[in-house]
């Protein structure tokens, strides 16, 4: 029998995640894991654990050279670590090749970095941001289990914004005194934030969504947007669809939520850049929890593809509508938000056939470094799904981390944000399709996937990423 969260309520979501084929990587099984930070996963010895495969952790490079990625990083806040030390390529696990230095930097001691994570976990769309906390939890925990950064192991502080923009704001304010920076922060609501530290030298690595928290130039994301709005990256994706599925007309679902209409925008102007006819978007409540009349509307306009900015819970509800009133689009895309194991379970045959365009890996086929992901996530997440949120997680855990290990044995805010600002090029080691963090450039390279049977399978290119 199919299992629903409570309040299947719509919340804006964001343009693609990410995905490059490269595989570098250490290997880490989750018996290695559990024996690197304990058995309950909470808590370890901060030991050097190695798996088979060799790099480990973070990437050590100084500001003004690009960082390498390895996605199998994750960190505890009990372990300790040091990701300039040890592995070929200045990664590390807490070797004699960097010992921390005393600095006057907030959240950092001699022996611990603490940073933050304001996500939405309660209120109307309950754990809607658990997965990205979970992503960025699992690198954390990684990385303390190679040694951590420089002899300091990475302990993350959370908060719930539960979906209030306010108390995302008061969340952050009263953080930003005790932790170093900001990781893999998953909510709608990030202008809140945005509100108490923009414009700082405090760094945030998280999801970036609303339109304020993008302008920030302290902001980096592992799924950059265009600030201006007008385009979300998903060109290409709309004109592989054109030429090989004969898309014409693209219908767009987006709940009533600020956040959600700016994102539409960019949809807009990829649909049209494309050479396709863009619907009127359809705007339905954030309670909505009926979609026959929205799937009936699309059908009716002679719609034959569709993007949504749904949550979850919503977008199973359309498809199983989508179903029900017997239309069969070309394109259902359900957005990059809708990769994750829920789908197929939630809407059970009406889900398959969904075919999604994405810029990064997905776990099944995926590459060596993507495997060793989901080992550690799985792992580390106390059975959460690995979905697009994960994946958000992990890999903005890792911008930060990369950058705060390129700042070396007394790490400052501002040497944090010098790294961060020559990440132009990044992969998280082949995650993600390359994209411009610092320049706010979404990724050109995509690869696009189905559900078939209820599970999700690759359809296009056969491997690496298309452009």
């Amino acid at each position: 029998m199919r299992t629903r969260r409570p309040h299947p309520l719509l919340v804006l979501l964001v343009v693609f995640g990410l995905f490059v084929a490269s595989g570098c990587g250490a290997r880490l099984s989750p018996n290695q894991y559990q024996a690197a930070v304990g058995a309950n996963g909470t808590g370890g010895t901060g030991g050097q654990v190695r798996a088979s495969g060799g790099a480990t952790g973070p990437t050590t490079t100084q500001p003004g050279a690009a960082a390498a990625q390895d996605p199998n990083a994750a960190a505890d806040p009990n372990a300790a670590a040091d990701p300039n030390a040890a592995a070929p390529q200045g990664g590390g696990s807490g070797g004699a090749a960097c010992a921390p230095q005393h600095v006057d930097s907030p959240g950092v001691t001699d022996n611990e970095i603490k940073l933050g994570n304001v996500s939405t976990i309660s209120g109307p769309v309950p754990n809607f941001g658990a997965t990205g906390r979970a992503g960025a939890k699992a690198y954390l925990d990684y990385v303390n289990s190679q040694g951590g950064v420089c002899g300091r192991k990475l302990t993350l502080v959370n908060a719930d914004d539960r979906l209030d923009p306010g108390t995302n704001r008061s969340a952050t304010d009263q953080m930003k005194d005790q932790v170093f920076g900001f990781v893999g922060n998953t909510s709608v609501e990030d202008d809140g934030g945005a509100g108490a530290i923009g414009g700082t030298n405090i760094a945030d690595c998280s999801l970036t969504i609303g339109n304020n928290a993008l302008a920030q130039p302290n902001y980096f994301s592992p799924n950059p947007i265009d600030p201006s709005g007008t385009t979300n990256g998903t060109t290409a994706i709309w004109s592989w669809f054109k030429a090989n599925k004969g898309v014409t007309k693209v219908g767009i679902v987006y709940p009533d939520n600020p956040a959600a209409a700016s994102r539409i925008q960019g949809y807009v102007g990829d649909i049209q850049a494309a050479g396709l006819v863009a619907d009127n978007p359809i705007k339905v409540a954030v309670t909505e929890t009926n979609y026959v009349g929205v799937a009936s509307q699309m059908k009716n306009n002679g719609d034959d593809g569709f993007i949504t900015v749904l949550e979850i819970n919503g977008i199973a509800k359309l498809a199983e509508a989508i179903k029900q009133v017997g239309w069969q689009p070309k394109v259902p895309f359900y957005g990059a938000q809708a990769y994750s194991p829920q789908l197929p379970q939630l809407a059970g045959p009406a889900a398959d056939g969904a075919l999604i365009g994405l810029t990064h890996q997905i776990v099944e086929g995926g590459d060596a470094t993507m495997q060793n992901f989901a080992n550690v996530y799985k792992a580390s997440s106390s059975g959460q799904p690995l979905d697009f949120f994960a994946i958000m997680g992990w890999t903005a855990a890792k911008l930060c981390v990369d950058a705060i290990a390129a700042a070396g044995p007394a790490p400052t805010r501002d040497a944090v944000i010098a790294a961060l600002q020559q990440q132009t090029n990044y992969t998280a080691d082949g995650i993600l399709a390359p994209r411009d963090p610092a320049g706010r450039h979404s990724p050109t390279q995509f690869v696009i996937v189905t559900i078939e049977g209820g599970q999700w399978k690759r359809v296009f290119p056969d491997s690496g990423f298309a452009s």
